[in-house]
């Protein structure tokens, strides 16, 4: 097939609005535009004569052609000033393709006009005649001048369905920007990299990020139930807000890891680049990068509400409106809220919530675009404590402790945190080749935080009795933080350079004000509660204050030689400073500075078929505070990755197939000085090794399937000389395997074209860990997950269950040991126009 272009003289501001906004969302207008061939023109002629069954959610005009023309499997073509600001009923109905084309367009004075080649061209609809002849034909005929003067209309055989930042159509992604902070194919991407859309997150009912990863390679759950914090373990390491790992719209998330769980239906995408990465994105654990992408306005209109209702007494209002706010398209907006009010399997644990993100943007012309963000969410819930090996992971004479048990008093336990946060995203084009970009974000979380610990005591008959005490506790923090970067593309013969450079800056402040106080034992076969918190209030040593001011200039250039090799290389240099008091006194850093600096070079070969080698080398640091022995400051500990890859993406298959082979070691790690076990040194290693084996894709037309395999072996292969028994020991929390898989089919072949139904497999293999100082072995399990949908007209009925076998297993045992999940049903009633 040929390309056809349209190429046009006019500057930006001197464009014509049609014009502004073809060029200005050309992701956009790609998808409009084409689906993608699926055989000869004798194949498109025989699919456009023969009727099938579709079920076409409505929507955005836009979307819904795409969605008919990629399930019919024909292309077309349009003009996107037809379409803007239009939306569609949908199609639920078995019928041939012309006739589809005329219940989707009907109203719009549109009509799809078939080529000799098989494929359509969108076009407006002549006026009916008065009187006499086949009015259609006449139509048809009438309206063949119009569509060949069209002021573009392009046909293209290899659109992507998807930007960097925008949403995805199915699970398949293509563009992504968090492993190179440019909009780059995943494809030409020189490390492991998964992303997971809003429509999987919807189609699955996630919710939280744990659940949106249960289905990804190499990210093992922390299943602390606790409700309260956002916690993996990334190829074996660990990785929350405070160790650096996470992002939003690719700056830092988060001071602590109490600053609050992100709320799901407010983001598009969630994003994982795993192993040392912080080349681009500056101090962090070496397990990866978990970046999370915010809904953003949208140039057609999306207008959905949410009704939700299930176990324990699950009671839900979500929506979600955006689109063009002026004629022109000047303005967008896009709101989003969640109400919430919900119990959960664990006695005395609310999990109610409110969030509402606004933002706006301003896009003058193709060039610059200036979106505003914010958001407010307010939690209610209470912290999960872990539970005793005895009655858990171990056995024990009176049976096991009882999932949904409780160890706090009800009444004094409560997570109520408050949290904002108000930023924006800038980008200016320069030119075809110079581009600035240049983000910013404010963010300040407030927290009353009380709990209670336990420690467990097992008498002669066996009984479990919790040693009960309560802490008093009223955590605070604050955050800006700010990315600018300039990225200029140059060609010289075969060779293209997309050369980036950038300075990143974030300054966060926390304190947590902590107190003790006495709390009666609790016997965890026979809870009595109503037990009267001590009134005395001790201070504790764990509260403290702190701050810390971070600043990092990067580079970074990808090389693309004659369309099949990828070069990647870039270099970080970052600064850092950290001040941290005892909040009843005490100085315990006093202007702490680390300096480091990091690099990343990879390699891809693109071939025809769609397989994409890769290999690469990358870096990360993390800051450590304190002195050794001989009073020297601590360095930061090091990731050093080395990673081969292969990924399968055939053109114009909705399809990623991926696979890697890496080895990751942290070095610099504290351990026991062996001369004196009161001070630390930094003698200790921990290497990961593993395999990673991911599969997202479309089967047929109507069906998809998501699989993934890990294999890690994370250990700790040098520690203190006091203890030498510790090295080769695995490490807590990871597991040798982790295996899933998801598939959901639509039933139009069957005549049931709104039907859908789904359902997957979770195996996660045993792990090591502790339980109130008892080493234990958490055994493997497999869990069970299922949906059924059903859509008519605008309407969407969705029925999702997790854990449908309901099986008590326990998740994880960190500190404690903590029940997973049991059995979730949640019932959703969606109304979309």
């Amino acid at each position: 097939m040929t390309h056809q272009h349209h190429y046009s003289s006019l500057t930006p501001s001197a464009r014509q609005p049609d014009f502004a906004l073809s060029c200005g969302a050309a992701a956009v207008r790609a998808v409009l535009l084409a689906s993608l061939a699926l055989g000869a023109a004798t194949l498109a002629q025989a699919q456009g004569a023969a009727a099938r069954s579709y079920a076409i959610a409505p929507g955005p005009l836009d979307r819904t052609l795409t969605s008919f023309a990629s399930a019919a499997g024909i292309e077309l073509s349009a003009d996107a000033s037809l379409l803007n600001g239009k939306t569609s009923a949908g199609l639920n109905a078995t019928t041939t393709v012309q006739a589809g084309f005329d219940e989707v367009l009907r109203g719009h004075g549109l009509q799809a006009l078939r080529q000799a080649n098989g494929s359509y061209t969108l076009a407006r609809l002549a006026e009916r005649p008065a009187a006499g002849g086949d009015a259609r034909r006449d139509a048809l005929r009438d309206a063949r001048p119009a569509a060949a003067v069209l002021p573009m209309v392009t046909v293209l055989d290899n659109a992507e369905p998807d930007t960097a930042s925008g949403p995805i159509r199915g699970y398949v992604a293509r563009r992504s920007a968090t492993a190179t902070k440019t909009d780059t194919p995943i494809l030409e991407t020189p490390q492991s990299l998964s992303v997971v859309g809003a429509e999987e997150i919807d189609t699955l009912k996630s919710q939280s990020l744990q659940d949106v990863l249960a289905y990804v390679a190499g990210v093992a759950r922390n299943e602390a139930a606790d409700r309260t914090t956002d916690q993996f373990f990334l190829r074996g390491f660990q990785a929350t807000s405070d160790l650096g790992n996470h992002y939003r719209d690719g700056t830092r998330y988060g001071v602590t890891r109490y600053d609050g769980r992100q709320e799901l239906y407010g983001l598009e995408r969630v994003e994982v680049v795993k192993g040392a990465a912080s080349v681009l994105f500056g101090a962090g654990g070496p397990g990866g990068i978990i970046n999370t992408v915010s809904k953003r306005p949208t140039a057609e209109p999306v207008h959905e509400i949410n009704v939700e209702g299930g176990s324990f007494k699950r009671k839900q209002v979500s929506a979600d409106l955006g689109g063009p706010l002026t004629d022109d398209g000047v303005w967008s907006y896009r709101l989003t809220a969640l109400w919430r009010d919900s119990d959960t399997f664990i006695d005395h644990v609310p999990d109610n919530r409110r969030f509402v993100a606004p933002a706006l943007t301003w896009k003058p012309n193709a060039a610059t675009s200036l979106t505003l963000l914010g958001d407010y969410q307010k939690d209610r819930t209470v912290n999960v404590y872990g539970l005793p090996a005895q009655g858990t992971v171990l056995p024990n004479a009176n049976g096991p402790i009882a999932r949904q048990r409780f160890v706090g008093e009800p009444g004094f336990d409560r997570f109520a945190l408050e949290r904002y946060s108000a930023g924006y995203l800038f980008e200016h084009a320069f030119s075809d080749r110079l581009k600035l970009k240049n983000s910013l974000r404010y963010a300040h979380a407030s927290n009353a935080f009380d709990y209670v610990e336990i420690w467990g005591g097992v008498d002669a008959t066996e009984r479990v009795t919790a040693l009960r005490w309560a802490t008093e506790r009223a955590d605070r923090s604050s955050s800006l933080v700010s990315d600018t970067s300039l990225q200029y593309q140059v060609g010289v013969g075969g060779v293209r350079h997309t050369i980036l450079a950038g300075l990143d800056y974030s300054r966060g402040r926390e304190e947590t004000e902590r107190y003790t106080r006495s709390l009666a034992n609790l016997d965890l076969f026979a809870p009595v509660y109503g037990s009267v918190v001590g009134a005395e209030r001790a201070p504790n040593t764990f509260a403290y204050k702190a701050d810390g001011k971070r600043i990092g200039v990067y580079a970074q250039d990808q090389v693309k030689v004659g369309d099949k090799w990828v070069a990647s290389l870039g270099g970080r240099y970052d600064m850092l400073r950290y001040n941290e008091t005892g909040f009843f006194g005490g100085v315990r850093a006093d202007n702490e500075r680390s300096h480091a600096f990091t690099g990343r070079a990879g390699l891809v070969y693109l071939a025809d078929n769609g397989l994409a080698p890769f290999v690469s080398y990358s870096e990360s640091f993390e800051p450590t505070t304190g002195i050794d022995r001989t009073g020297a400051r601590f360095k930061p500990s090091e990731g050093k990755q080395f990673e081969a890859g292969l990924r399968y993406q055939p053109k114009g298959a909705d399809m990623l197939l991926s696979a890697a082979l890496y080895q990751l070691t942290r070095q610099n790690v504290q351990v026991e000085d062996p001369q004196d076990a009161n001070f630390a040194m930094q003698a200790g290693e921990v290497r990961s090794r593993g395999l990673e084996l991911e599969a997202r894709t479309r089967i047929g037309k109507s069906a998809n399937l998501i699989a993934a395999y890990a294999y890690t072996d994370a250990r700790t292969s040098k520690a203190s000389p006091l203890y030498p028994e510790r090295e080769g020991q695995r490490l807590d929390s990871v597991p040798y395997n982790q295996f899933s898989i998801w598939g959901d089919e639509g039933f139009g072949a069957a005549g049931l074209p709104g039907l859908r139904i789904g359902t997957g497999a979770r195996y996660v293999g045993s792990t090591r860990g502790a339980a109130h100082g008892t080493p234990v072995i958490v055994p493997s399990v497999t869990l069970i997950d299922a949906m059924a949908s059903y859509s008519t007209g605008p309407w969407k009925l969705a029925l999702n269950v997790t854990n449908l076998a309901d099986k008590t297993y326990i998740g994880s045992c960190t500190y404690g040991c903590f029940y997973g999940e049991a059995r979730k049903i949640i019932v959703t009633a969606s109304y979309r126009w």
